[in-house]
C-alpha cells in the first residue's frame, strides 16, 4: 500500500463592517457564488469555510440562495462551517467578555442559518498572542488555524507541521493547525499538478498526516485577476479534478472529520505573531528596510527565527488607530459597567460596540485598512450609536458630563466633555489640542482624519516617478503632528499657503506639541501655556490660555476664548493662526463643499460674554469663495466665518470669530497602497483662521471663535 495523506482546505470570507454595497455584491457575482458552484460539482472534495457574520447576514438578506446551497453541501458532508468572532475584530485587542460574547453569537447565526453549529474559529489575520486560548476556549471552540510560521518560530521542524497541536491557558486547551505556508502561495496560482507533486512529497505511509490549507476566499475571484484564471480558465475546476483523480491517496477531508480519527501531535505554546508581511508592517517605516537587509543576509535555515514587529504596535505607529481603539475600549467599558451597577443590559448597544470593533483600520499593510476614511466613519459611527444608548440609559436624554481620564492610555490624563449633542476630547499635554469631535446627533466624528506619513512603498512610487505618469509622488508631504483641531501656531514672515500645507515652513512657537495646563470649572475648560516665540531669531514668551465653553448640551456649540499675552519686556509682533481639521469624507463630491457663513458676529469692544455667544447680524463678505470643494487650497482675506456643508450627511460644521481675519485652507490627502496600485485618499480639510497683531509687554490680545454643529433634519 502506497503512502496517503488527509488535505484540509479551507476558505475565510470576509467583509468590512458597512462595506460599499456594490463592492459586496461584486464579489457575491465573482467569487462567493461561483466557487460554490464549483465545489458542488465534486462532492468527495471536502471543504470548511468561513463567512465574517457581517457577510453572512448580506447573503441572508440578498442572496438567501446561497444560504441553501450551503446547508445542502453541509448535509452531504461535504462542507464544515467555520466560526469566529462576528465582525471580525483582532481578538487579541478587544475585551475577554467581548471576544467570547462575538464568538458565540456567530457561532449561533451559523447553526441557525445552516443547522451546523461550528467547532472550529477563523482567527482575524491570525493575530496570535498566548492568552486568546482561554477566551476561546470559553466560547466552545475546539480548533483554530494559524500560519506555520508561528509553529517555526516556536522550533517545530517543517516535517512536524502536518497535524494539529494542543495549546494550554489557564488550564483550557484549543487545538490549533499549522496552514501550509507552501499551499498558500501554490493556491490558486501553481498548476493543479504541482499541487498534486508537492502533496506526494509529504505523503505518509500511515495516512495519519493532514497538509492543511486555510487562506483567503477573495483570491478565488476578487482579487485582481484571479477571477479570470480561477473561472474563466477553469483552475478551480482542474484543481478538483486533480484531486478526484488521486482521491486513492489524497483524502480532502474537513476539520472535524480529521480530528474525530487522530489525536494531535504534541502540545505546543506559540509566541505572538501574525503572518509575517503584517509584522513587517507593523514596524515603525523607517525600520522596514533595515529588517529587510537582516533577513536577506540571514541563512536560509536562521530565517524562520526572524520576526519584525509585534501587532498592536500599529497602534504606536498610527495614533489615530490608537484613538478609535481606546474610544472603543471607553464604550466597552461603559455598556459593561451600566449592566454591572444598574442591572440593564442592552443588547443593541453590545451590537453596535461589536460592529466599531472590526480589524480593518486598526492596521495598515498593503490593502487600505487604516487609510480608508469610509471604513474608519463606519467604526466609529457603530461606537458612537452605542455610546449613545448608554450614556442616554444613564443619564437621561439632556446631560452634560467632564471628566479627565487617560483615555489613550499614554500615561497622561486627557478630558472628556460629553453632551447630548455632542463629545470633545482634548489634550492637554499635546498642544491643548481638541482630537475628537463626535456630532452624536448623526454618530459622525468630525475629527475622524489622518496625517500625512512616510510609507515604505513611497520608495518605489519616487524610484518610478520619472515614468509612472500618474504624478502621485508629487503629492508625498509629510506632517510632524497630527491632524487635529486647537493648534496654536505662530508664524514667520516668509510663511506661504504652499509651504503650510506642504508641512514644510518653520514654525515659530512652541505651542503646537507643547504641554498645555488645564482647569476645568462647571461647563468651562481653560488650557493655558506660557511658551516661547521666536521673533527674529530672538525668544519671546508669550501666554496662550483658550477657554472652551458648552453651555447647552442639546446643542453642538462650543465657545472657545482666546487671551494672548505678551509676558516679554519688548514689543512682540505676531502672527497667530489657530488650526482646525474636519473630515467630510469626500474631497471632491458636489453635495460637500465650503461657504461664507452669512451671519457674523456683530463688531464690538473686548470680547463677548463667555457663556453667550456673540451677536449675530447678516454680513456681505466682501471676500468670495473661489471654488467651494473640500479639496480646494485658498487663502481668504477679511471674513468673520467659514462653513463646510455635507448635504448627504446632514452635517453643517461652521466656524465664526469676532475679528475679522484671514482664513487659509486646503486638503490633507494620503498617498497609500492598494489592491490597485497607488491611489490619492482625501483625509480632512485643514482650516487655519489667521491674525495679524502687535503686543506691548504685558499687554493681551483677544479672539473669541464659535465652533458649531447642526444639521436640518
Amino acid at each position: 500500500m502506497g503512502n496517503s495523506i488527509n488535505l484540509i482546505l479551507g476558505v475565510h470570507n470576509h467583509q468590512p463592517v458597512d462595506n460599499w454595497d456594490h463592492v459586496v455584491e461584486e464579489a457575491f457575482r465573482k467569487c462567493y457564488q461561483p466557487f460554490l458552484d464549483v465545489l458542488e460539482a465534486y462532492p468527495n472534495v471536502g471543504m470548511s469555510i468561513h463567512y465574517t457574520g457581517y457577510l453572512l447576514d448580506w447573503l441572508f438578506d440578498r442572496h438567501p440562495g446561497l444560504i441553501d446551497q450551503l446547508r445542502c453541501l453541509i448535509q452531504r458532508g461535504q462542507v464544515e462551517m467555520i466560526g469566529g468572532a462576528y465582525y471580525e475584530p483582532v481578538l487579541a485587542i478587544i475585551p475577554d467578555r467581548d471576544k467570547q460574547g462575538q464568538i458565540e453569537k456567530l457561532t449561533d447565526r451559523v447553526e441557525a442559518l445552516t443547522g451546523q453549529r461550528p467547532d472550529g474559529l477563523w482567527l482575524a489575520e491570525r493575530v496570535w498572542e498566548p492568552h486568546l486560548v482561554q477566551p476561546i476556549a470559553q466560547a466552545g471552540i475546539r480548533y483554530l488555524f494559524l500560519d506555520d510560521s508561528h509553529f517555526k518560530a516556536a522550533g517545530l521542524e517543517e516535517q512536524a507541521l502536518y497535524g494539529r497541536y494542543t495549546s494550554e491557558e489557564q488550564g483550557k486547551t484549543v487545538d490549533i493547525f499549522p496552514v501550509d505556508k507552501t499551499l498558500r502561495y501554490q493556491i490558486p496560482y501553481a498548476s493543479p499538478q504541482a499541487i498534486i507533486d508537492y502533496l506526494g512529497s509529504v505523503a505518509s505511509a500511515d495516512g495519519q498526516k493532514a497538509a492543511i490549507y486555510f487562506d483567503d476566499g477573495e483570491k478565488f475571484g476578487v482579487w485582481p485577476g484571479s477571477h479570470r484564471l480561477v473561472f474563466k480558465e477553469k483552475w478551480l475546476d482542474r484543481f478538483f479534478k486533480a484531486l478526484s483523480a488521486n482521491q486513492d491517496w489524497i483524502k480532502p477531508i474537513t476539520p472535524s472529520q480529521y480530528v474525530a480519527q487522530t489525536p494531535p501531535l504534541g502540545r505546543v505554546y506559540l509566541p505572538t505573531a501574525s503572518y509575517s508581511e503584517m509584522m513587517e508592517w507593523a514596524l515603525p517605516a523607517k525600520q522596514w528596510n533595515a529588517y529587510q537587509q537582516a533577513l536577506k543576509s540571514a541563512p536560509p535555515e536562521q530565517q524562520r527565527f526572524f520576526q519584525a514587529g509585534f501587532w498592536r504596535n500599529f497602534l504606536v505607529k498610527y495614533p489615530e488607530a490608537n484613538n478609535i481603539h481606546k474610544k472603543m475600549l471607553y464604550v466597552s467599558e461603559k455598556i459593561h459597567r451600566l449592566a454591572q451597577e444598574k442591572g440593564i443590559h442592552h443588547q443593541e448597544a453590545l451590537d453596535e460596540l461589536w460592529k466599531g470593533q472590526s480589524n480593518d483600520i486598526f492596521w495598515h499593510g498593503v490593502f487600505g485598512g487604516l487609510y480608508l476614511t469610509n471604513l474608519r466613519t463606519a467604526n466609529y459611527q457603530h461606537l458612537i450609536k452605542a455610546e449613545n444608548i448608554v450614556d442616554t440609559a444613564q443619564h437621561g436624554p439632556r446631560f452634560t458630563h467632564i471628566e479627565t481620564r487617560d483615555l489613550n492610555c499614554d500615561g497622561q490624563p486627557e478630558i472628556l466633555i460629553e453632551s447630548t449633542a455632542q463629545n470633545l476630547y482634548l489634550h492637554p499635554h499635546e498642544g491643548g489640542s481638541l482630537f475628537e469631535l463626535d456630532y452624536r446627533l448623526k454618530n459622525f466624528n468630525l475629527l475622524d482624519t489622518l496625517a500625512r506619513r512616510y510609507e515604505p512603498y513611497h520608495d518605489q512610487l519616487k524610484e518610478n516617478a520619472s515614468g509612472s505618469g500618474s504624478r502621485l509622488e508629487q503629492h508625498l508631504h509629510y506632517d510632524w503632528h497630527r491632524r487635529v483641531s486647537l493648534l496654536d501656531h505662530f508664524w514667520g514672515e516668509g510663511t506661504t499657503l504652499d509651504s503650510v500645507a506642504q508641512s514644510t515652513y518653520p514654525e515659530q512657537g512652541d505651542f503646537v506639541t507643547g504641554r498645555y495646563q488645564s482647569h476645568i470649572d462647571g461647563h468651562t475648560v481653560t488650557l493655558s501655556r506660557e511658551g516661547t516665540v521666536w521673533i527674529h531669531d530672538q525668544p519671546t514668551a508669550i501666554r496662550v490660555e483658550k477657554q472652551l465653553i458648552v453651555s447647552d448640551p442639546t446643542q453642538a456649540q462650543t465657545v472657545i476664548r482666546y487671551t494672548l499675552t505678551n509676558q516679554s519686556p519688548q514689543q512682540a509682533a505676531l502672527w497667530f493662526a489657530v488650526e482646525f481639521n474636519v473630515n467630510l469624507l469626500a474631497g471632491d463630491a458636489p453635495d460637500r463643499y465650503y461657504y461664507l457663513p452669512q451671519s457674523s458676529p456683530k463688531p464690538a469692544q473686548g470680547i463677548t460674554q463667555a457663556s453667550k455667544v456673540a451677536v449675530l447680524e447678516t454680513v456681505d463678505h466682501k471676500t468670495k469663495l473661489r471654488s467651494k470643494k473640500l479639496i480646494a487650497k485658498e487663502a481668504l482675506k477679511e471674513v468673520y466665518g467659514i462653513g463646510l456643508r455635507d448635504e448627504w450627511l446632514d452635517v453643517d460644521y461652521h466656524l465664526i470669530w469676532n475679528r475679522l481675519g484671514s482664513v487659509w485652507r486646503f486638503p490633507i490627502e494620503t498617498v497609500s497602497q492598494s489592491e490597485t496600485g497607488f491611489e490619492k485618499v482625501y483625509q480632512s480639510s485643514a482650516i487655519f483662521p489667521n491674525w495679524k497683531f502687535s503686543l506691548q509687554p504685558g499687554e493681551n490680545w483677544q479672539i473669541e471663535i464659535t465652533q458649531g454643529i447642526t444639521s436640518h433634519h
